[in-house]
Formats: structure tokens, sequence, C-alpha cells
């Protein structure tokens, strides 16, 4: 175990935030993690505990008073199959879209659509992390924790994760007792590309089009997706953000009704607004629509904005944004959605 006190952890939130922490302690291995616990080493630490991985959807809101863990445990290897899928497990400080190119790399269709998000493989079991048409959920077969409570290492089946939209068991009910050490993936060699959202299908076809040599594949759908993602996303080493700040809103359609007719006395009654079917009579709506309505697109105030691609996207414009800056710009794009949609967002981002 790698413990340092009153540490940096402005390499440690993608946002660029310039706080720091009591402790900082990194381990390599669920074992070692487990014995950490067992012999009650934990104790002398700055309280309280967050465990965090690449820190890309936090927002730190100041220093943080106790002690933040980190695993450092990396690796990529198959397990036995079964009923025809590819199952492989995946220690969770492995960098998510590195287990993205590996997979493309090898053939097998699930992660394809997720490649280019930001963070590491055990955040992305906690938040649940979705693009283009697939989630996390969608994939996962198994979460390897530790458990703090018991100072035991078990599986969690899928099903026990309660996996929602950007959100799990993890965020919930077992919030600071389960900490995700590896993950184990169910992927398929066969084909079988998710394409009917947004325009994939098109930019996939634009790609074979302009290469009639190639065939679909992992690789190919990967490499599309990570064009549209660096098209209209700001690289985090580059410029400081946290991905998507809000969630995107899932209204009753009477709620929708009000969108919409602000929508067709702005531009016509034969405008259609973005929406998808959420079921049980609810719409899901682009909050990064909501946002550029209410004029945010690429605002900026001191070091913090919007960014100029992709309104729901907050920025650290300068490198030198206080967490204070974030969260005032954060509340006036919700106050300006509610006031005009009636629709209070919520952000995907944690606050810490």
């Amino acid at each position: 175990m790698d413990i340092r006190y009153n540490c940096s952890l402005l390499q440690h939130n993608t946002f660029g935030m310039d706080v720091s922490c009591a402790c900082f302690v990194s381990y390599g291995s669920a074992e070692e993690l487990a014995g950490f616990f067992s012999a009650g080493r934990q104790f002398s630490l700055p309280k309280p505990f967050l465990h965090i991985g690449r820190g890309s959807n936090l927002l730190f809101t100041g220093d943080f008073p106790g002690t933040v863990f980190h695993s450092d445990i990396r690796f990529v290897r198959e397990l036995p199959g079964k009923d025809g899928k590819v199952r492989i497990e995946v220690g969770a400080g492995t960098a998510w879209d590195d287990v993205c190119g590996w997979c493309a790399g090898h053939g097998l269709w699930g992660t394809e659509n997720l490649s280019g998000i930001p963070g590491e493989t055990g955040a992305a079991a906690v938040q649940n992390i979705g693009a283009y048409g697939v989630e996390f959920k969608d994939i996962v077969s198994g979460v390897c924790c530790f458990d703090a409570v018991t100072c035991s290492l078990k599986t969690i089946r899928k099903d026990d994760c309660h996996y929602g939209y950007r959100d799990s068991v993890f965020k919930q009910s077992a919030k600071g007792r389960y900490v995700v050490t590896s993950v184990i993936l169910e992927l398929s060699p066969d084909a079988g590309p998710v394409l009917d959202y947004g325009h994939v299908r098109a930019a996939v076809d634009k790609r074979m089009q302009e290469m009639p040599e190639t065939t679909l594949s992992p690789g190919l759908v990967r490499s599309v997706i990570l064009d549209i993602r660096n098209s209209k996303l700001p690289d985090p080493s580059e410029t400081g953000n946290a991905g998507s700040f809000f969630k995107n809103p899932v209204v009753p359609r009477s709620s929708f009704g009000r969108v919409e007719n602000y929508a067709r006395s702005k531009y016509g009654p034969e405008y259609v607004v973005p929406h998808y079917d959420a079921g049980s009579g609810f719409v899901k709506i682009p909050a990064a629509w909501l946002i550029e309505q209410c004029g945010w697109k690429g605002y900026s105030a001191g070091n913090a904005g919007v960014y100029a691609k992709q309104p729901l996207v907050l920025v650290n414009l300068t490198g030198k944004a206080r967490p204070e800056e974030i969260i005032a710009l954060e509340k006036k794009i919700t106050a300006s959605v509610l006031d005009i949609f009636g629709i209070t967002l919520i952000p995907e981002v944690e606050h810490i």
C-alpha cells in the first residue's frame, strides 16, 4: 500500500480542481486491500473514506478532509466462456477505453459503443456508464468487490447490482460498503452492432462507403464512435471537464407538452423536439438541447464555461477554475431550464 499525507488531487480529477486530501492510499490487488482492512490499519487514517477511479465523474467542492483510496488493479484476462459468449475479467484500475480497445482488437462485440468514455473500469461499474444506445449493464455479468463491513471479497451478480440510468446499488443502499476490485464482462464473438442511436448508423455507413473493402467489425464501430465523441467533446487532458454534467431528464408526457409548445412557438408548428420514449408514459429529453435553448452553449464566466460544441459539458476553461465557479454556473443553468421548461436538471457529476 502506498500511503501519502496532505496529497494534491489535481492529477486525480479530470475537472482539474486544485484541491487536496488529508491522506491518499493506493493499492495493487484486492487481497492487499482486504489485508489492510483486516489488520485494522484503516483506523489510523483520517475520516471519511472515499474510493475514486480517475475522478472523471467527480467535482471536488473543496479540500477533502479524509482519506482517498485509489485502485491500481490493472489487468484483462479471459475466463471460461459459456453459451457461446466470451467472458473476461478486468481490474478496477484499468482505463475503461483500454478495455474497449482490447475487446475490439480481439473481435469481441459489446464495448465498442462505450469507447472513449474517460475513467476507470471500477467507476464504470458504479456509474453504469452509457453512450450511443449501450449501457454497462448490457455487458456486465458480475462485479467483484471488497466488502468493507465483513472485510471479505465477494462477487455480486448483475441482477443484484440494481442497475438503472447512471445508477446502481453502489451509489445507493451499498454506497461506501463495497469497493469494486474487478468486473466480469460477457461479450460476443458474433456480430451484434447497436447502431440505431443518433447518427451512428449513418456514420458507420459513410465509413464503409469510403472504405469499400472494410467489413463491419467492433473495431470499425469503435473508430466511428471515437470520431463522433472527439468531434463534440473536449479532451480532459487539454480542457478540464467531467463529461456530461447533467443527466438527461425523464419526464411525464404532460411535461413534454410544455417543451413542445415552447419549441413550436419558436421554430414553427412542424418542429420536432428531440426525445426518446422512456416507457410508462415518460419521455427522455436530451439535457443538451434544453441547455442550448436557454442560451448557454459557449457561455463563459471567469474560469468556467459551457463547451461550445456540446452544452451538456461544463469546462474548466483556463485550468484555474475554482469549485465555486463551476457550482455557480451549474446553479444558473439549472435555474434557467426550470424557469423556461419547468424541468429540474439533476447533475450526473458527483459533488464531493
